[in-house]
């Protein structure tokens, strides 16, 4: 009996865990970049996404440096011919456009692409 309540108990435990993987996704930022009003340094960075709600999610991404930082995204789900980041240059500004991951295309409002 304790093994099975033991082992109930580390499923319980891990499920969040393999939950939050299957939201995350790590990328390379080649240069610092903005996304919304949040300024993000170049290096690696840790994407998370709460549960889509329609075409929206709340992004969260952890930088090198520990920090945090929480920003809102359309996203389109599909299947992407691979992830990466989309970046744009405006007004000598560097815009984080989209992260896509193999299964889901995240994309940013800034002044360039506030029409789409």
């Amino acid at each position: 009996m304790r093994r099975i309540f033991g082992l109930g108990l580390l499923l319980t435990l891990s499920s969040p865990a393999l939950f939050a993987a299957g939201n995350s996704h790590t990328f390379y930022l080649p240069t610092d970049v903005r996304a919304g009003n949040a300024q993000i340094p170049r290096g690696i960075v840790e994407m998370t996404w709460s549960d889509v709600s329609g075409s929206e999610a709340q992004l969260t991404i952890k930088t090198e440096n520990k920090k945090t930082i929480t920003i809102p995204a359309r996203v389109v789900e599909g299947k992407q011919e691979g992830s990466g980041v989309v970046t744009s240059v405006v007004n000598g500004v560097t815009y984080l456009d989209e992260l896509r991951t193999k299964n889901a295309k995240f994309i940013f409002r800034h002044p360039s692409n506030d029409s789409r």
